[in-house]
C-alpha cells in the first residue's frame, strides 16, 4: 500500500469517526438537529405489470390453479428430486443380456470351467453357452444345468462361480 492510499483510508475513518461523534453529541437546540442520510440505494417500487388483452382465442379471465412451489426447508428436500432419476446400475441392469454369455465370461474363468466342469471337452462347454444364451430366466438356466449336468457338486466353488456369471447375464 502506497502513502497516497493510506492518507485516502485515514481520511475516510476520521469522517466516519465524526459522523459517529456527531450521532451522540446531545443536541442543545432542537431546531438545529442534523439529519444523516444512508448511502444506500433505494429499492425501487415494484410497478404493477400490465395484463395482457385476451385474443379472440382466450378466455378473458382465465384462472390459474397452480402452485408455486416452495422453498426447500432442507438440503435433503433440495436433492429429493434426484432418488427418481435411473442410476447407472439400473441402466447396466436393462441391458444385462445384450451380450452373449461367452464375451461375458473372463478367459481365466473359462479355461477353469473347461477343465473343472465340463471334462475339458470344449465344444460341450460352448453348446452349453449357447444353449444358456436361448434362455430367459435364472430358474429356467438352473434346471436345463440339472438336467444337463447332475453331476456338478453345487458346493465347489467353480460351480458357485459359474452359477454367479451367469446370474450376472440373467
Amino acid at each position: 500500500m502506497d502513502s497516497k492510499e493510506y492518507k485516502e483510508i485515514k481520511d475516510l475513518l476520521v469522517q466516519l469517526e465524526q459522523k459517529i461523534e456527531a450521532l451522540y453529541k446531545p443536541v442543545v437546540d432542537r431546531q438545529e438537529e442534523q439529519v444523516f442520510e444512508l448511502d444506500s440505494h433505494p429499492e425501487p417500487e415494484p410497478r404493477p405489470e400490465p395484463e395482457p388483452e385476451p385474443g379472440p382465442w382466450q378466455d378473458p379471465s382465465p384462472e390459474i390453479t397452480e402452485e408455486i412451489p416452495s422453498a426447500p426447508e432442507t438440503v435433503g428436500d433440495l436433492f429429493s428430486g434426484f432418488a427418481q432419476r435411473p442410476t447407472l446400475a439400473d441402466s447396466l441392469a436393462k441391458t444385462k443380456n445384450a451380450r452373449p454369455l461367452k464375451e461375458v465370461i473372463p478367459l481365466n474363468d473359462r479355461f477353469l470351467y473347461e477343465k473343472v466342469l465340463f471334462s475339458q471337452d470344449r465344444d460341450l462347454y460352448n453348446k452349453t453357452l449357447t444353449d444358456l444364451q436361448d434362455i430367459k430366466t435364472m430358474q429356467e438356466a438352473e434346471a436345463y444345468l440339472a438336467k444337463h449336468f447332475p453331476h456338478w457338486e453345487l458346493s465347489s466353488p467353480a460351480v458357485q462361480k459359474f452359477l454367479t456369471q451367469l446370474e450376472d447375464v440373467f
